[in-house]
């Protein structure tokens, strides 16, 4: 058929082809019947064949959906042996050409624009339709000035699911290097355009609404920033920074405010079930941005009114107010530009630490972001009322007084990092990501609210001081964020007295309130309550809602945990918790949570401490997203509650997540990642998987080492974890070595009777004692008591660490009572402190069991066993090498009594936990010559038995020096059993 000639098809004269597609032809038409010209898209035959019917019911769907935004379905039909669809025909303006144009829509327009197709979208989704194409080139902005989306609904033909409930993907290497903007409709291959494809259509897998959410933001983005969002120029390319989650920064100069962006890299996310719950979802926050939803009615009125008075408006004037809202980057200028740029390269890479190139390559876009968003606020601002006349001249003095403290925060944090030193450069990450948030500045009814409740000062002179002291309070912020606690409370000393002596008591309040903070980070725990007592009481007294909770927030944790009185610790939190939701700051809110958890974790309330940190941290993901540096606090906390808990697997799961988080924002050679690696370490060697413990242990020290030294404190807490994870591995001499070594370097940074020392004299003797080395063993665990006892005092949760091991180490010299005495104390220390479930209360249990066992108390030692058994087996799981101890000691209990059955059944669970989980070989050794043992009572078993009994003598050797009783008793027994 020839486009340049009219032919009919049914009742529709084509009049000329308006366009081809993969699918078919589209042509104008006259609809003879209804008097209309129409858009009819004819299909190609391929398509027809093998689509006819699923096509017939989605045009018919949308035959039914009228929306304004959307392109009207008339009827699908077939005519001539070919099937067609008639649409509405609309003339206008494709929206890719509108996005191309020079110069390019403001962020605002964008917006707009794509809202109105956004609402088209959702209708359809609501029929439940998916487009699975859309682009900018499926929409067009019509001769009225309306979007509409094309096409929704007939691109979905190559990823409906097959006769055999598969998905089409096969896909040719042609298209893999193909270009971006081309849409795949051959045969065999995913239907859509790559460049603005989901991964889950990309790979085939099945698609629904939220794959149109991927799409429709991929063309946000381009819009707004000119370039998509994930680099690639081929499908090929296009799927490695898809999988890789590689998505470009924003252009810098950027007028896109940072808020906008993170609402769209939402809808960008790539796991599908990471974005927007719905299309209603995502447009609800495009148009609280474009126009918050306090405003929107007020802005409606203006725009209708100008629009009705619009003869009257002066095109000089617009010009002239135009020009004075363009110098917001010019009040930037020295405080985040090119020169000071280079100054804080310069300072950060100047340490030469290890992780100051991947600290820059962090700090310095969320320094340009700031500037940027912080720029194109102003500007906003300044164009709703002098402008667009959208806002009153007091409410754009609000604003701008709002955005001039963010603008002395940022420059406050650039001065700290002009200067930066070690300190500095270890938190960056920290203090450019904790820059307060600017989408506050838009909160009008906040704004008022807090100017009503803080006025400014009367007297002119006394408030442009006042505003010169909060600009030091900002400077003094920026330098505890940084670490600099010291250097900050000297600062901090010289406003409060100039704040007394200005008599403005919020400002007194503001100063008293961050001396507070500077003395707990200072140390200063008792100076600091009595500050922060009085800086919330002089708020109160001045109506400073924000100080009351900063104080009072930070009096739970001060109070609380540090001081150690849980209960005044807990009416601060009743008084912080009310005042954080009343005043809605998510960074407020999940600070009050955040820091009951620590108080309720301190005080060993589990179950209600991790209440309160998951609303932490739902807070935080709800306000930041799930992935901010801000948010791996929060899930920190989380998994150190599970880890006390003994939900190792949540714990687990934590730890990751944290680990993640931090790699992600502070580069892998980071001293915080290390310690998120010590959190998953221990996490792993208490699920007994000490393989993998070991390895990131060793990760953690190799970070450390290279970031603070050899010699630091930090150093040494890695090289007792890493070698109490090779001890767990028989790996005796190398764990001796590690322990010996943190004992020097602990002793030397910390003193001799640090309690944190006590914990390597306490490694060190259970080496020992695993080396046959008992005296010895004794001697180290009596200095740890002595350590922990004078340090910490009798009656302290780790003290029972000391008692513990002492009785081990008594109880293999033969000292019986002591050693039951010893281990008495320590399981009724557990228990007071951890309550009768948690797994170390099961260590005193089970090492009670051997001493009774020793002392021939069968039935004490049996019972004892059995609590162990019931307390591991439900806290670490039933394959936990742990478990398998216990079962090794029940049956050497139920051989001396000669209960063969009982004996077999609980070593051949022994063995076969031993033979699958990472354990030393003398701890196979031990479980496979109980069994042999007990296999021994059936003739039937004996070759059995004989075989284990010299695997297991086998293991003893192996094992070494310290594994001679053990190697003498397996010796013996094939002796004796030898002939029989």
């Amino acid at each position: 058929m020839a486009s340049s000639h009219s032919f009919e098809l049914g009742r529709y004269v084509v009049m000329g082809t308006l366009g081809r597609g993969g699918m078919g032809v589209v042509f104008k038409a006259f609809d003879s019947t209804l008097d209309r010209l129409v858009a009819l898209k004819v299909l190609h035959r391929e398509v027809d064949e093998m689509h006819t019917s699923r096509l017939r019911r989605e045009a018919q769907a949308m035959a039914k959906l009228s929306h304004p935004n959307v392109v009207q379905v008339y009827e699908v039909g077939e005519a001539d042996g070919q099937t067609f669809v008639a649409m509405e025909m609309v003339a206008g303006q494709r929206l890719d050409e509108w996005m191309r144009q020079h110069p390019r829509p403001q962020w605002r327009a964008c917006v707009d624009v794509f809202s109105a197709l956004g609402a088209g979208l959702a209708a359809a989704h609501e029929q439940g339709l998916v487009h699975r194409d859309f682009k900018p080139g499926n929409a067009i902005i019509d001769d009225d000035g309306r979007p509409r989306v094309l096409d929704f609904g007939l691109a979905r033909h190559r990823d409906e699911l097959t006769e055999d409930g598969t998905v089409e993907s096969a896909r040719t290497r042609e298209q893999e290097g193909g270009p971006l903007e081309a849409s795949l409709t051959r045969t065999g291959t995913i239907l859509g355009t790559p460049a603005y494809m989901p991964p889950e259509q990309m790979s085939g897998a099945l698609t629904d609404a939220r794959s149109d959410q991927f799409s429709f933001c991929v063309a946000l983005y381009e819009a707004l920033y000119g370039q998509r969002p994930y680099p690639g120029d081929t499908l090929a390319a296009l799927k490695v920074s898809l999988q890789g989650g590689m998505s470009d920064p924003a252009p810098r100069g950027s007028a896109v405010p940072a808020s906008l962006r993170t609402v769209v890299l939402r809808g960008l996310a790539i796991a599908p079930e990471e974005r927007w719950p719905s299309m209603e979802a995502l447009l609800e926050q495009l148009r609280d941005l474009a126009t918050p939803r306090r405003r929107r009615g007020a802005a409606l009125a203006v725009v209708v009114g100008m629009a009705a008075v619009g003869a009257g408006l002066e095109l000089p004037r617009y010009a002239e107010w135009s020009e004075r809202c363009t110098g917001a980057r010019a009040q930037l200028d020295g405080i985040w530009d090119d020169a000071r740029r280079q100054q804080v390269e310069a300072a950060v890479l100047g340490t030469n630490l290890p992780y100051a190139a991947d600290t820059w390559k962090r700090v310095e876009p969320r320094l340009d972001d700031y500037a940027q968003t912080w720029a194109a606020r102003h500007t906003e601002a300044c164009e709703m009322t002098r402008l667009r006349g959208e806002q009153t001249e007091e409410a754009m003095s609000l604003r701008m007084a709002c955005l001039r403290t963010r603008r002395t925060a940022l420059d406050a944090a650039v001065t700290v990092l002009v200067q930066a030193d070690d300190t500095a450069v270890r938190n960056a990450v920290k203090l450019t990501s904790g820059l307060p948030e600017l989408h506050y500045c838009d909160d009008l009814d906040a704004l008022e609210r807090q100017r009503q409740r803080v006025p400014p000062p009367e007297d002119p002179q006394v408030a442009e001081e006042v505003e010169g002291e909060r600009e030091r309070l900002a400077e003094i912020e920026a330098m505890y964020v940084a670490g600099l606690f010291a250097a900050a409370l000297e600062e901090v000393e010289r406003v409060v007295t100039r704040a007394e002596a200005l008599g403005y008591g919020p400002l007194l309040a503001e100063a008293r309130g961050k001396r507070g903070q500077l003395r707990e980070a200072n140390g200063l725990y008792v100076e600091a309550e009595k500050e922060l007592t009085e800086a919330y009481t002089l708020a109160v007294e001045h109506d400073h809602e924000t100080v009351q909770l900063s104080s009072a927030s930070l009096l739970v944790f001060l109070v609380g945990t540090r001081l150690q009185r849980p209960a005044p610790g807990r009416q601060w939190s009743r008084v912080a918790q009310p005042l954080a939701v009343r005043i809605g700051e998510p960074r407020g809110v999940a600070t009050s949570w955040g820091n009951l958890g620590l108080l309720l974790t301190s005080q060993g309330e589990y179950d209600e401490a991790q209440k309160a940190h998951a609303n932490a941290l739902a807070t935080m993901e709800d306000a930041l997203g799930a992935e901010h540096f801000a948010v791996a606090r929060h899930s920190n906390n989380m998994g150190t509650v599970f880890d006390f808990k003994g939900e190792f697997e949540q714990a687990q799961a934590a730890h990751e997540r944290t680990l993640r988080i931090l790699e992600a924002a502070l580069g892998p050679a980071h001293p915080d990642v290390a310690g998120s690696c010590n959190n998953l370490g221990i996490v792993l060697w208490s699920r007994g998987r000490y393989e993998e413990a070991r390895s990131t242990f060793e990760r953690a020290l190799r970070i450390l080492e290279k970031a603070l030294g050899r010699d630091h404190p930090v150093v040494a807490q890695t090289l007792n974890n890493l070698g109490i994870a090779l001890e767990s591995q028989g790996r005796y001499g190398e764990a001796q070595r590690a322990y010996e070594r943190a004992l020097r370097v602990l002793e030397n940074a910390l003193g001799p009777d640090h309690p944190v020392v006590a914990r390597s004299w306490d490694n060190l003797g259970n080496v020992l004692t695993s080396q046959g080395q008992y005296k010895e063993a004794s001697e180290s665990h009596e200095r740890a008591l002595r350590i922990r006892e004078t340090a910490q005092g009798a009656e302290h949760p780790e003290v029972a660490n000391s008692w513990n091991n002492l009785g081990v180490a008594l109880s293999n010299q033969g000292k019986y009572e002591e050693a039951k005495d010893a281990l008495q104390r320590a399981r009724d220390l557990w228990q007071e402190a951890l309550g009768p479930d948690h797994p170390d209360v099961s260590n005193s249990w089970d090492n009670l069991g051997t001493v009774l066992r020793k002392q021939g108390e069968h039935e004490e030692a049996k019972a004892a066993f059995a609590e162990a058994l019931a307390i591991r087996d439900k806290a670490l799981g039933p394959e936990h090498p742990e478990v398998a101890a216990t079962l090794v000691g029940l049956a050497t209990v139920a051989l001396e009594q000669d209960d063969f059955d009982a004996a077999r059944a609980y070593g051949e669970r022994a063995v076969s936990i031993r033979e699958r989980g990472e354990v030393g070989p003398e701890e196979l050794a031990e479980a496979r010559l109980v069994l042999a043992r007990a296999l021994w009572s059936e003739p039937g078993q004996r070759d059995r038995a004989r075989r284990l009994a010299e695997q297991a003598r086998s293991g003893f050797a192996e094992a070494g020096a310290g594994q001679r009783e053990g190697l003498a008793e397996a010796e013996q027994w094939l002796a004796k059993h030898h002939e029989h």
